[in-house]
């Protein structure tokens, strides 16, 4: 009943907020070659925003393999304009948008909050075309995926494409409650037999045991951790203790 109460009230708060089209007088964002505008935006968790960024006119964005990420234009409360990086939350294969999430981080340097509180559909940025160096093995290696918090973001992505070559893998993915998970719902309906949730906060809740994870996965496993450095430092660490190469682990920060 309070999970239910908490989506209810972010849902109502989405309908709101989120609803409101920036002023026809605001001009683009930022400085890049491609032209965006957010054109969907939705409330994942009660701090985390997902923002599909279009383009104009159905016009194919370059591509962007699983892992890829985006600088985008963000200005902030005093004036000054800065970028942020945000990894896809999906391939973009053929595609006339991208898509991010954002996490609100009260406590950090201020873009998150600049991008909840001045972001509105219309909002027109200008970006450069994606980076990845956090890319998916292109061969058929199966892959275990370990994603905390909005680490989530790229390891989606990562899912999604092995699902669609064929190749093995399981998602493990942790949070604090279940309220905190970002598409969750999204995950537990693309990916039914091979995507684990894992709570630390939650009372009666299974939490990730990552010698677990690891002692279980096959012996050629590609290894992919994106979240807090601790989740990072636990994964190396027990994989050492395991003999499993370093060079099997892929990892991206999300501190």
């Amino acid at each position: 009943m309070v999970a239910a109460l908490v989506r209810q009230a972010v849902a109502a708060h989405a309908t709101e907020a989120l609803g409101r089209e920036a002023p026809l007088s605001e001009g683009p964002i930022g400085e890049g070659e491609i032209a965006l505008t957010v054109s969907a935006i939705r409330q994942l968790t009660p701090q985390i925003r997902a923002y599909e960024l279009r383009s104009g006119h159905g016009i194919t964005l370059p591509a962007a393999e699983a892992g890829a990420h985006i600088e985008v234009p963000v200005r902030l409360a005093d004036g000054a304009l800065v970028t942020r990086q945000y990894s896809l939350a999906s391939e973009s294969r053929g595609q006339s948008f991208y898509d991010i999430a954002v996490l609100h981080e009260p406590d950090g340097r201020g873009g998150s909050a600049a991008i909840h509180n001045t972001w509105q559909l219309g909002t027109q940025l200008r970006i450069r075309a994606p980076i990845n160096h956090f890319a998916l093995h292109t061969d058929s290696r199966p892959a275990v995926l370990i994603a905390g918090g909005i680490g989530i973001t790229p390891i989606k992505a990562m899912a999604a494409a092995l699902k669609r070559r064929n190749v093995w893998f399981e998602l493990h993915y942790t949070a604090r409650t279940p309220e905190d998970m970002a598409y969750r719902d999204d995950l537990a309906a693309a990916f039914p037999a091979n995507h684990f949730e894992y709570f630390s906060r939650a009372e009666g809740r299974a939490r990730l045991e990552v010698a677990t994870v690891l002692g279980g996965a096959p012996s050629d496993a590609v290894i992919y951790v994106c979240g807090p450095a601790g989740l990072i430092a636990a994964v190396r660490k027990v994989a050492a203790e395991l003999n499993i190469h370093p060079g099997r682990i892929q990892q991206e920060s999300f501190d």
